[in-house]
């Protein structure tokens, strides 16, 4: 059987893509993006900043514009795991992936300032406050907890699939004969 090379045992980044998104733990995930989409562009829609002053006012449209983030940036990853649903092919995008996922990191530490700045200022509408509030922390449950369990199974795959090639391969790492019976297993006596 020919060997195969370190391209061949590793996935790409669709590959794993569709299989994380296939998982009970990718699903849920897909469907709690999904519904902080749907809460996001619920109050957005419905809530108009207003506010006593202008700075209040300020900080409400800051409120908004940060929901307004987290719907694009809510919408990219729903595009994501629909990429993943019908096994696009997305590996040539891997670097402007990546940037968004840096910016990602931004905008959740924007929206945690907008949010601490903003429970100073009374007067805008609550539900906004509540709404970025729920994006922020399912946001930070998805990279500290959900997207680790993700890579991890990632992880596993790549050595479960190293294993397997080296087992077929009949190689020393994959496993060690047994001797036969009456054979010795020292090596000083032969």
């Amino acid at each position: 059987m020919k060997a195969r090379t370190e391209c061949e045992v590793s996935r790409t980044m669709s590959e794993a893509m569709a299989s994380n998104v296939r998982t009970p733990l990718g699903c849920l995930t897909a469907l709690g993006e999904l519904n902080v989409l749907g809460v996001l562009i619920y109050v957005v829609v419905t809530e108009q900043p207003h506010a006593d002053s202008d700075a209040t006012l300020s900080q409400c449209w800051q409120v908004v514009w940060a929901m307004r983030a987290y719907i694009g940036y809510f919408l990219f990853a729903l595009v994501l795991n629909t990429c993943g649903l019908v096994k696009a092919h997305v590996s040539k995008f891997a670097v402007v992936i990546a940037v968004l996922g840096l910016l990602a990191i931004a905008l959740l530490i924007w929206a945690v300032c907008v949010l601490a700045s903003g429970l100073a200022a009374a007067g805008c509408a609550p539900r906004a406050y509540e709404a970025l509030s729920g994006a922020v922390c399912f946001h930070v449950v998805e990279m500290c907890c959900l997207a680790p369990l993700e890579v991890g199974s990632e992880h596993v795959h790549q050595a479960t699939a190293r294993a397997r090639e080296s087992s077929e391969e009949g190689s020393r790492d994959g496993y060690l004969a047994l001797p036969e019976d009456g054979e010795s297993t020292d090596e000083s006596e032969v």
